[in-house]
């Protein structure tokens, strides 16, 4: 998400040092340029976005990465859009995990324990913190490899 415009999200800040969000995700893109999901954001240049994105006829799961403007795919998986698909958020501490289900009670995770050092002021700068949400874009430059 390193859009500097006007970006499609609903925020809220993050108040404690451990949390569980989750969202059903009823979502199919159509495009490759087309991704929603979740994000845990500091700024443009410092931040984690979990979404379902297309690369050909297949929509992918990914986490995405940036950090001081320089993104990169930590993981991702095809899904089956035919299902429910559940995103989850966690982290305790610094150490945060995204996961996802088809059922809303197991899930797995993607990417393994990442760290939230970039979503610190310490890290960022800044002063905001970190923010959780929902996030849509129609203009997607993460894609699976």
């Amino acid at each position: 998400m390193t859009e500097a415009r006007p970006t499609s999200t609903l925020f809220f800040r993050q108040q404690h040092n451990c949390f569980t969000a989750s969202v059903n995700l009823q979502y199919k893109p159509t495009a490759e340029n087309e991704l929603a999901g979740m994000v845990c954001y500091q700024k443009e240049s410092f931040n984690y976005v979990f979404g379902i994105t297309r690369k050909g006829n297949e929509c992918y799961l990914l986490l995405q990465r940036t950090n001081n403007g320089k993104s990169e795919i930590v993981a991702n998986t095809p899904v089956d859009m035919q299902q429910p698909l559940y995103l989850q958020i966690q982290a305790e501490g610094d150490k945060y995990r995204f996961n996802y289900s088809t059922d809303g009670h197991s899930f797995k995770n993607l990417g393994g324990i990442v760290s939230g050092d970039i979503l610190s002021t310490n890290v960022a700068g800044g002063f905001t913190g970190n923010m959780i949400g929902l996030y849509a874009t129609s203009a997607n430059m993460a894609h699976p490899q």
